[in-house]
């Protein structure tokens, strides 16, 4: 009898639940969108009854969209979106509305834990800096500012630990995501004191959950967690991964030839490393323990991918095809750039609408417009500006292109064949896309998978449950256009630094 795995990503945008069956075939599918809250200025959250509400109807959904029985399903995973904090009492209860990882109000305590060495100090233990949506920042901003908030609460959760709460009754986080905290130091995979002291936050390591390994099973559905999703009482919950690390596993990144790309809302370029740098001056890239035991996982990150594109269709583009659905939408703008010649068409697209990967407050801009230049060749400036950005954070991460055999591809950009075509001429090695969509949920479902012993382990997981869609090589006619146009690219951000300086 067939076999199910259930994978739930909270991620920063959606919530979604999926369930797989035991050869990796994608079965059903459910999303819930939660209102963000922002209730101050770089504050944003969400009330945490209705994540927990929004996850369990996911689950239900899905159940009944599968058609199958809750008892074919042999193992949930969990993953969601790293950092933000969920703060609860003993009982489970929110004491504070859920942080989301795009929080920026404590973005001076980082500036401040750089000017005090504070910083400096910790990262041969953490390997990371900090950065605003951290529990070391956040904590250190709750201390000063809600004091009484911190005082009420018994733990510090990350958003998928609340949802495993909510299965299980059980109070726990996984090491992927601990990693992540800059509360971790990642020798001794656990959460470190003496971090805590150096960061002033001494009284907050009693907030820290017990850390289990992602593949362990971290508790069982609940009597009352089953009434509420669908979920047959008793089924295995196991810990799970941070997304990108789930990502990177669906993905079937194994070692070292590989390059991880996440083309979405944010552009994630990763790899595994068995090694990574100690030295605080050299630090150029975010280090965070993975899925497999004896490799880290570097990555190069920013909200400057595919959604830079989203709000070019909508606002643009759409109001001059108004009879056209999105689907058939998408496909008028492979169209266009597919009849866009890249050599004749110099137009350049920043693609920081959300975020900046550079310069500090630099936002969007086309450069090098003229007066013969269409909404088409900004079209192709937007779909070359986003890959750009993917290619500069590739740039930034220490091994050299040429040590990838090939890429990995997930995300919007992969959706389409003209782009993933743009990602490979530019990075000139292969670009693999998967079969699946949701690659952080089936990373979730890999998980429990290995953890209830479906897989014998991660090479098993991925031998049987990932599924390469298309293989896109690189043009070699194009190297040298995009090289140049790539450079350009680069001078623009140096414009962007004279700007905003």
């Amino acid at each position: 009898m067939t076999q199910y795995l259930m994978g739930i990503d909270n991620g920063g945008s959606e919530i979604k639940c999926v369930l797989f069956d035991d050869k990796g075939n994608q079965v059903a599918a459910a999303r819930r969108r939660v209102a963000m809250l922002m209730p101050a200025p770089g504050f944003t959250e969400r009330d945490t009854d209705a994540v927990w509400s929004a996850n369990a109807e996911a689950i239900r959904e899905t159940i009944t969209l599968a058609g199958i029985s809750p008892q074919q399903i042999v193992a949930v995973g969990l993953t969601g979106y790293g950092n933000g904090i969920c703060l609860v009492d003993a009982n489970g209860e929110a004491t504070y509305p859920c942080i989301v990882s795009t929080d920026s109000r404590a973005s001076s305590y980082c500036h401040a834990f750089r000017e005090s060495g504070a910083e400096r100090a910790i990262y041969p233990l953490t390997l990371q800096t900090t950065w605003s949506a951290q529990p070391a920042a956040l904590l250190a901003w709750f201390r000063d500012n809600r004091p009484e908030v911190l005082a009420s609460s018994a733990y510090c959760l990350g958003i998928k630990d609340l949802i495993r709460f909510h299965l299980t009754g059980e109070f726990s986080t996984e090491i992927t995501e601990a990693s992540s905290t800059c509360l971790c130091n990642l020798h001794t995979r656990s959460f470190d004191p003496e971090i805590f002291r150096i960061l002033g936050i001494s009284e907050c390591f009693r907030l820290m959950p017990p850390c289990q390994e992602s593949t362990a099973i971290s508790g069982k559905v609940t009597t009352l967690a089953a009434e509420r999703t669908g979920l047959h009482p008793g089924i295995p919950v196991v810990a799970g991964y941070f997304d990108i690390d789930a990502a990177a596993l669906a993905s079937g990144v194994l070692d070292e030839s590989m390059l991880c790309l996440v083309a979405g809302t944010w552009s994630i370029n990763e790899y595994l490393s068995k090694t990574a740098n100690t030295d605080y001056d050299r630090n150029a890239n975010t280090v965070t323990l993975s899925y497999l035991p004896d490799h880290f996982l570097v990555e190069d990150s920013s909200a400057t991918s595919a959604s830079n594109f989203d709000w070019f269709v909508e606002n643009l583009l759409k109001p001059g095809y108004p009879s056209l659905s999105r689907k058939e939408l998408y496909q008028q703008c492979d169209r266009l750039v597919s009849e866009t010649d890249p050599e004749i068409s110099q137009v350049v697209f920043i693609p920081y609408l959300f975020d900046s990967s550079t310069t500090s407050g630099a936002k969007a801009a086309f450069f090098n417009l003229s007066s013969e230049h269409t909404v088409q060749n900004l079209l192709l400036a937007v779909y070359e500006g986003v890959v750009f950005s993917s290619a500069l954070h590739i740039k930034r991460l220490r091994p050299p292109l040429g040590q990838f055999q090939f890429a990995r591809l997930s995300g919007g950009v992969a959706n389409s064949s003209v782009w993933a075509q743009i990602m490979t001429d530019v990075i000139q090695i292969p670009v693999e896309v998967l079969q699946n969509s949701e690659l952080s949920a089936q990373g979730a479902a890999m998980a429990a998978g290995i953890g209830v012993g479906l897989f014998e382990n991660h090479r098993d997981a991925v031998l049987k449950m990932v599924k390469i869609g298309r293989v896109f090589t690189p043009d070699p006619s194009r190297a040298a256009v995009y090289a140049q146009k790539f450079a350009a690219f680069e001078k623009a951000l140096k414009a962007l630094e004279l700007f905003h300086s």
